[in-house]
């Protein structure tokens, strides 16, 4: 783990609907000192987000690389981006020592400016305040879906998906959920309307047909599923969360209810 010079960074809130502020990042420089992480915990951590080949990993603190070079090994591509230069030297070092550079790459430069949108799975292995300054841009900037693994340390009220604990550490998932809060015209196969409300904090649900709840809310990453009592019996939705509009999903169970689709209001 190596991260230090965290400096006065303005980290901009997550603006998705009743989702409570993160808290700012640290005014002060931190020092992290660089404490490597142990190849069975790494493995631990690629298994947990379920790294398979053709996935880009980005590794956010990646100190020598080896949580990038595990990656690569598994056929993933992976960056990793750490503030120590000779630590970054060391990493494409090591990396080439393996004949993986094609498919590492490590950069010197600030947690908080790099591009990450690419990723589709994120690890840490920082300190509870930074990972906690970095939520507004994990949220903000990775698409829904993307899987963050955090080593040791989790994100607060952001409760993780999943939690291992590996040789007595504690690995934490989260998967990053698209943004469902606000109001939606439903408008049903055969053109009846509807209001679909929801309420959001992070990746818990609840909402509103017209009024009344839903049941059984589920949304993880850009999936939503839920189920809507009607005097018929239950009606099961599966849907895929796009920026104004969700859609059924097209490989869901064939019992779900289809020839919907819902516009974003506000």
């Amino acid at each position: 783990m190596n991260w230090t010079g965290l400096g006065a960074i303005a980290a901009a809130l997550w603006l998705a609907p009743a989702l409570a502020p993160a808290a700012s990042a640290p005014q002060e420089e931190d020092s992290v000192p660089y404490v490597p992480t142990p190849q069975p915990i790494v493995e631990g951590m690629l298994d947990l987000a379920q790294l398979g080949a053709g996935d880009m990993l980005i590794d956010l603190g990646s100190g020598d690389g080896r949580i990038v070079i595990a990656a690569a090994r598994r056929g993933a591509s992976g960056l990793g981006i750490d503030r120590s230069s000779p630590l970054v030297a060391r990493a494409r070092m090591l990396a080439r020592s393996q004949e993986l550079p094609g498919r590492t790459r490590f950069e010197q430069g600030d947690l908080f400016a790099a591009r990450i949108r690419d990723a589709n799975v994120v690890t840490l292995y920082l300190l509870p305040t930074v990972n906690l300054a970095l939520r507004p841009k994990l949220l903000n900037e990775l698409r829904p879906g993307t899987r963050i693994v955090s080593h040791a340390f989790d994100m607060t009220e952001w409760s993780p998906d999943e939690h291992r604990v590996v040789q007595e550490k504690n690995l934490y998932l989260w998967i990053v959920p698209a943004t469902v809060g606000g109001e939606w015209q439903l408008t049903m196969a055969d053109g009846r309307t509807a209001m679909l409300a929801f309420d959001q904090r992070f990746q818990q649900i609840s909402g509103t047909i017209d009024g009344v709840p839903i049941e059984r809310p589920v949304l993880r990453g850009d999936r939503l599923r839920f189920v809507m009592p009607t005097p018929q019996g239950p009606q099961l939705y599966q849907a895929i969360v796009g920026d104004r509009s969700i859609d059924p999903d097209p490989a869901a169970s064939p019992k779900g209810v289809t020839g919907w689709q819902a516009l974003r209001i506000d």
